[in-house]
């Protein structure tokens, strides 16, 4: 019975990831806000076409864990850094940043033109 519930607690905790809530938001490239290093806080704010819009920025912290995709490629963070301070504003491009709520960090950028 012991190694049951050892067993069971084991599982649970090495689950515990595997059951993180994430949110995706899709917004545009122009409110994006990143960080000068892979440890800091990206500012980001949801696109929205309804009136019924949160006009409040959301952020959340990057980890060495995040990852960057311009056009589909992923890249390392100055890279990608690169690549986003290269984009023209008003481009007709889209970006999508995914982060886990429990642990206010982000797992995805992606940013497609």
């Amino acid at each position: 019975m012991t190694i049951r519930k050892t067993l069971i607690a084991t599982l649970l905790l090495l689950g515990q990831a595997a059951f993180a809530q994430q949110h995706a938001v899709e917004t545009l490239p122009d409110s994006i806000i990143l960080p000068t290093t892979v440890n800091g806080t990206v500012t980001f704010k949801e696109w929205c076409t309804s009136n019924k819009c949160n006009d409040n920025h959301m952020r959340a912290r990057l980890t060495p864990n995040t990852t960057f995709k311009l056009d589909g490629k992923a890249l390392k963070f100055q890279e990608f850094r690169r690549g986003y301070a290269a984009m023209r504003a008003g481009d007709d491009s889209y970006a999508l940043v995914v982060y886990e709520t429990d642990t206010n960090t982000v797992t995805t950028i992606e940013i497609s033109r």
